[in-house]
Order: structure tokens, then C-alpha cells, then sequence
């Protein structure tokens, strides 16, 4: 066995492992640490085709490769950007269907989603000189059975829709609907997240930046404040943004909301 592979492969990886839409990941950082640690010499490199570090093709998507060289042994890699639901992502927003549900989107790559699929490329890359080898095991399945079927057959087993799947919740009412994004949003089990994106097409609530959550904080104020001045049917006019309270607004749509209620406000 080779010297590389054999000191690498022994690592403890297990106390540095994320999960992340149902799959296993090794901060890029430690595991560098560590190969540095053992071989200071290393190197990597990121592969550029016409100076951009990645490769497109319009029918396939994105791809990043990373090369390798530890004591004289040199590897490559390779690695797709994908979304949550471990879509290939192209340079424009579209859709697709499942057997449960039609037009799931998928969003347009930037270049945040091309840098992290660099550095966890890196991560895999590692990983052919030993180093979290095992997180890879049974990713060469295929992926309608590990994703759809598994997903399909999934049934809550605890809570207080015990019983039910989670197709089950999502052609439910509002509250059994609002419990799958409660598990996208709070959930400890990855594998349940990643299911419930890849039937539903739900994906976790967004953080925005701590200044923009307070700006949206003011909107929502100011949102209902004229939601009661101008006497508007808060039903009808969440309906128009397809949410169900402001709290589900992004803040594109309050400021829209909010000039719209002035002008009402304005013309009485």
C-alpha cells in the first residue's frame, strides 16, 4: 500500500464530518491542515479552461476539476455544481418533474455555488490519497433509487403526523404543509431534509445578512401598519404573493406591497 495513502487513510475524519442535504462533508480547511501537517510540500491546483475555474456545457451544466500532488504521487478530480436537491445547475434558472410533483425549480449557478463545489472538489480530492475515503461509500448508487424511491417510502415515525409521508403533508393543509418546512428549517436529520426537497421541491428558509433582516423587520412593521390603514383583506393580499403571513416575504415583495398600499392610501 502506498506510504501516502496508508498514513492518510488512518486519520480520524469522523469528529470533522458535516451533513448537508443527506450527504457526509469534511471541512476543506481541516483536512488541509491535516495533509500539511504530514506533507508540507503539497500542492493543488484548480483547473482553468479560458481563465474561469470551471468548465460549462448548456446541456450538462457545471464542472470543476482539481489536481493534486502529495509526496510525488499526483491525482485529479472532478465534481459537478449541483443544488439542494443535487440538481445540476446551469447558467439559467429552470425546472423539472419528479413522479410526484411538476416544475421543481432550479436556480441559476453563481459563482458562491462554483466556489464551494471547488473547495469540497478539493475535499475529494484528498480523499483519492486516503484522507475521509469512507464519506464516499455508495455514492456511485444509482441516484432515482437513493433519492425518489427511498423518499417515497418514507414515513414519519414520530410527532404528531406519525403515520404519514411526506407527500402526504405537502398535499395536506397549510399546517401539515408548514411542518415539512419546520424539518427544512429546524430539523437534525439530513437525510429527511434532503427528501423532502427532492419530492416537494421545498428548500430550507434563507438568512439573509443581519442589516437586511432589520430592514425587512421595518417593511413588515410598515406593511402592517398599512394593511390597517387602508382596511385591504390581509387574505387576498398575501394570496397575490403566494404567502401565507408577511414573516413569508421576501423583501423585493414588501417593498412592492408597501408602495401599493400607499398608493391606495394615497387615492382614498
Amino acid at each position: 500500500m502506498n506510504e501516502v495513502y496508508k498514513k492518510l487513510r488512518e486519520i480520524n475524519v469522523s469528529g470533522h464530518v458535516e451533513q448537508k442535504n443527506g450527504l457526509n462533508y469534511l471541512s476543506w480547511a481541516w483536512a488541509w491542515d491535516e495533509v500539511m501537517k504530514e506533507y508540507p510540500d503539497a500542492i493543488y491546483e484548480i483547473e482553468r479552461f479560458d481563465n474561469k475555474p470551471y468548465l460549462y456545457d448548456e446541456k450538462t451544466g457545471y464542472m470543476v476539476f482539481t489536481r493534486m500532488s502529495i509526496a510525488g504521487v499526483e491525482r485529479e478530480m472532478w465534481l459537478p455544481v449541483m443544488d439542494a436537491a443535487n440538481k445540476a445547475m446551469l447558467d439559467h434558472k429552470y425546472t423539472y418533474d419528479t413522479k410526484f410533483k411538476k416544475d421543481i425549480p432550479v436556480e441559476a449557478a453563481t459563482m458562491f455555488d462554483i466556489n464551494k463545489t471547488i473547495m469540497r472538489c478539493l475535499v475529494k480530492n484528498l480523499a483519492m490519497f486516503g484522507l475521509g475515503l469512507a464519506l464516499y461509500s455508495g455514492e456511485d448508487l444509482p441516484e432515482e433509487e437513493l433519492t425518489e424511491e427511498i423518499a417515497k417510502e418514507f414515513i414519519f415515525e414520530k410527532g404528531k403526523y406519525t403515520g404519514k409521508s411526506i407527500m402526504d403533508l405537502f398535499n395536506g393543509d397549510e399546517k401539515e404543509k408548514g411542518y415539512l418546512q419546520w424539518w427544512l428549517d429546524n430539523g437534525k436529520d439530513e437525510k429527511i431534509k434532503a427528501m423532502i426537497t427532492i419530492l416537494t421541491g421545498m428548500k430550507p428558509t434563507e438568512i439573509p445578512p443581519e442589516e437586511e433582516q432589520k430592514e425587512i423587520l421595518n417593511k413588515m412593521v410598515e406593511l402592517d401598519k398599512l394593511l390597517n390603514d387602508t382596511n385591504t383583506d390581509r387574505i387576498k393580499f398575501y394570496k397575490y404573493y403566494k404567502v401565507d403571513t408577511n414573516q413569508q416575504m421576501t423583501l423585493e415583495q414588501l417593498n412592492d406591497g408597501i408602495e401599493k398600499l400607499k398608493a391606495k392610501l394615497w387615492k382614498d
